[in-house]
């Protein structure tokens, strides 16, 4: 993948102790004793709303930023939320089910920080439903047998120097530094993960501010807060890619041919230093689509084509589109011995994949073809050459097929 140099977020994170403070002013500028239908109904409904588009904000994220971690955090979020706004209201185990909410959802923030970022789709989903049927299974536990969340009256906080406000601390701070680690160049994700942190350490630790029922009213407060919080954040994380889309094609929604001829002239953040593997793909018969089913047709064959590719290659490959239906994949520190395999998986892939069109549901196969840069003397587009034949010797060896060639040295023995 492109090495991103961006920034850890720290505004973001100054926005999360903002949030804090204006709980704070809310709670205390406005009792729940002289504002009970703001705490007991409005909170409630915003929390709801808030937290079931979470979900959509997460599901959506994917296609425009290919991150598990935000794809994840938008599900576990929204559905923590909702069990908060929808499930507990006026049970008798409200207090304890909130303090084993906030524990679950410090759980979550370490586990976001834990998985990779990208990973291919499949793989994207079947982790997100596995930690959704998980989450469900324990939130309806809390729910509907009190008994097992009796263990979260030992997290009472009654005092400062307790355990319970010892282990929120300690585990605040261990979120900042992971995230400081493995997020610094993250499009504000650390920032957010580690002020969604400071948020639920706020809940956590409210009691020592306010008395019982003002604690249960801000801790409503709060919900609110970080799920609101959450989704400015991956809106702003999405607004900060937003760069990247002047080099997306509009119609496949991968990297265009300007941004394809910066890494060929290496003025890109792509390391090209040997190896450096390039695969070329082209769709077989596709002229044959556009003029039996029309250019729409052709159009949409365009896009799952490359969406197929996109979510085979990540993480490892950069995908542009090269010209007409040609697309080009770019592979950092791969040879064409490793190639050959992973682009084996996507032509299988492609050639599964029914694309539905008005007329009918089409299938398509393509044609590969695979080279590495062997030496740092070699140029990007020798090895773009050696994939271009290897890609015609598939063609002309019956399509649908994968072929590998090796870069000449020629053109190094003239210098």
């Amino acid at each position: 993948m492109i090495k991103q140099k961006h920034s850890w977020g720290i505004i973001l994170f100054s926005i999360s102790i903002l949030f804090a403070g204006l709980c704070y002013y809310i709670i205390t500028a406005f009792p729940p004793k002289s504002f009970t239908a703001f705490y007991e109904k409005t909170i409630p409904v915003i929390g709801a709303i808030l937290s079931i588009l979470s979900f959509f904000i997460g599901h959506f994220s994917y296609p425009r930023v290919h991150n598990l971690k935000v794809y994840l955090a938008g599900y576990l979020t929204g559905i923590t939320g909702c069990a908060f706004f929808l499930l507990y209201k006026n049970q008798e185990s409200y207090e304890l089910a909130i303090r084993g909410l906030a524990l679950l959802n410090f759980a979550n923030i370490l586990v976001f920080l834990l998985l990779p970022s990208y990973v291919k789709y499949r793989i994207t989903r079947r982790i997100t439903l596995s930690f959704v049927a998980f989450e469900i299974v324990i939130l309806s536990l809390f729910r509907w047998y009190p008994g097992s969340i009796r263990w979260a009256e030992l997290l009472f906080v009654s005092k400062l120097l307790t355990l319970p406000v010892i282990f929120g601390a300690l585990w605040f701070v261990l979120i900042v530094s992971l995230s400081i680690v493995r997020l610094k160049r993250s499009f504000f994700l650390g920032g957010l993960f580690s002020g969604c942190a400071l948020l639920y350490l706020f809940m956590w630790t409210l009691p020592l501010v306010f008395p019982n029922p003002t604690v249960i009213h801000g801790q409503r407060v709060l919900f609110v807060f970080v799920t609101l919080y959450l989704e400015i954040g991956i809106f702003a994380h999405w607004l900060y890619r937003m760069e990247h889309r002047i080099s997306y094609d509009p119609l496949l929604h991968i990297y265009n041919r300007n941004y394809c001829s910066k890494i060929i002239e290496e003025q890109s953040n792509v390391k090209t230093a040997p190896p450096f593997g390039v695969a070329m793909v082209d769709i077989d018969h596709f002229k044959k689509v556009n003029d039996s089913y029309g250019h729409q047709a052709g159009d949409k064959v365009l896009y799952q084509v490359a969406q197929t590719i996109l979510r085979e290659v990540i993480p490892d490959g950069i995908a542009c589109r090269y010209g007409g239906e040609e697309i080009i994949i770019f592979f950092p520190q791969k040879r064409a011995k490793q190639l050959v395999g992973i682009m084996e998986n996507v032509r299988k892939s492609i050639a599964s994949t029914k694309i539905p069109t008005k007329r009918k549901k089409l299938s398509v196969t393509v044609s590969c073809g695979v080279a590495h840069r062997e030496l740092i003397g070699q140029t990007i587009m020798d090895v773009i050459h050696t994939a271009d034949k290897a890609l015609y010797r598939a063609k002309n060896n019956g399509r649908n097929q994968v072929r590998s060639g090796k870069t000449s040295t020629r053109s190094l023995k003239k210098k």
